[in-house]
């Protein structure tokens, strides 16, 4: 299989792991590829290998590209690779420069050569915060994503199933959101605040859900001085904005019902310079890279079991409880086989 030079290199090291699993699978039957634990730290931290060393990763709808911390890329002797400036930017504006190539990347059994990943331009966090990269929609739209937020379990299918035969881990009702992937990776899907409706970003990557200063004035009248909004960061905010908090009444997606999410304010330089707004998401200069008024972040996502279809472009959803017993009949085998190098 010949893979692009470019971004869509590491998502297609692992895609033998899917045509080979899904090609003896039965049509209908879901095919785990990969099974892994994660934590919650204000993002969804899974162990990842690299070059035989664990890192822990967050998991980042919201990235179009997956990265490594430039201390890690250094610890483990990756070789870097210079690339043009100003196409791609951290949350904080700065510039990519450098792409680190991965001999070896694994996530649980499935492994991986050759890989490229963007070099962070600065230290990902510090202390407990502290994190080794970002797995983005380079690598998780070639699968299906299905994110157990009770016990704590991250799941990647293989795509090649019959549309809509995932449910596996509940008997209940599942909500089915429609949503749209746009050429960066993006998630956009539908949801209603307070019964208004937006185009919202789901973004794992994101700590809290946020709105812009400019819809909240529009919709909601809200505005930095108005009495039901308080201030949590005095710069805190992309670009040093000031950060504001309101908590709403409700946040709906297809009948799914969050009660009183507190959801941050801040001006939206991100719509206007094309430039990252929120959590550990790259924007590319040059495209789109999904950037909405709202932002679907951990805050109300982990309320929620998450099934991502990236393939049939719909969000199965249901509250995150534990498993009922049809359920757990009903589980999906694991696969057996690992990702050739590419």
């Amino acid at each position: 299989m010949m893979c692009p030079s470019t971004r869509a290199l590491f998502a297609c090291a692992f895609l033998a792991t899917v045509i080979s699993a899904g090609a003896s699978a039965d049509e209908c039957k879901l095919q785990r590829v990969a099974s892994l634990d994660f934590t919650e730290n204000g993002a969804i931290i899974i162990p990842v290998s690299l070059a035989g060393t664990s890192v822990r990763m967050a998991l980042d709808t919201g990235s179009p590209l997956s990265a490594v911390d430039p201390i890690v890329a250094h610890n483990l002797h990756l070789i870097e690779q210079r690339i043009m400036q100003g196409a791609m930017y951290d949350s904080a504006g700065e510039p990519f420069t450098y792409i680190a190539v991965v001999h070896d990347l694994g996530l649980g059994d499935m492994h991986a050569s050759s890989v490229k990943l963007a070099v962070w331009p600065s230290p990902m966090g510090s202390g407990d915060f502290r994190m080794g990269g970002t797995l983005g929609a380079d690598l998780l739209r070639h699968f299906d994503v299905d994110i157990d937020f009770a016990a704590h379990k991250l799941s990647l299918f293989a795509q090649d199933h019959c549309p809509g035969k995932v449910v596996y881990w509940t008997s209940g009702g599942v909500a089915v959101v429609p949503m749209h992937v746009v050429n960066s990776g993006h998630i956009i899907v539908s949801v209603k605040v307070d019964g208004v409706p937006f185009d919202a970003l789901l973004d794992t990557g994101s700590t809290f859900s946020h709105l812009s200063l400019e819809a909240a004035d529009d919709m909601f009248h809200l505005v930095p001085t108005s009495p039901d909004m308080t201030k949590v960061s005095e710069n805190g905010g992309p670009g040093g904005v000031p950060i504001y908090r309101h908590t709403f009444k409700g946040l709906e997606l297809e009948g799914i019902t969050i009660a009183n999410p507190a959801i941050d304010i801040f001006e939206n330089l991100a719509k206007a310079r094309q430039t990252p707004q929120s959590g550990s998401r790259i924007s590319d200069a040059d495209e789109s890279g999904g950037n909405t008024d709202m932002v679907l972040g951990l805050q109300e996502l982990h309320r929620l079991h998450l099934y991502i279809a990236y393939k049939e472009q719909k969000l199965y959803i249901s509250s995150a409880s534990a498993p009922t017993v049809a359920a757990a009949n009903a589980a999906a085998t694991p696969a057996s086989t690992t990702a050739a190098a590419h």
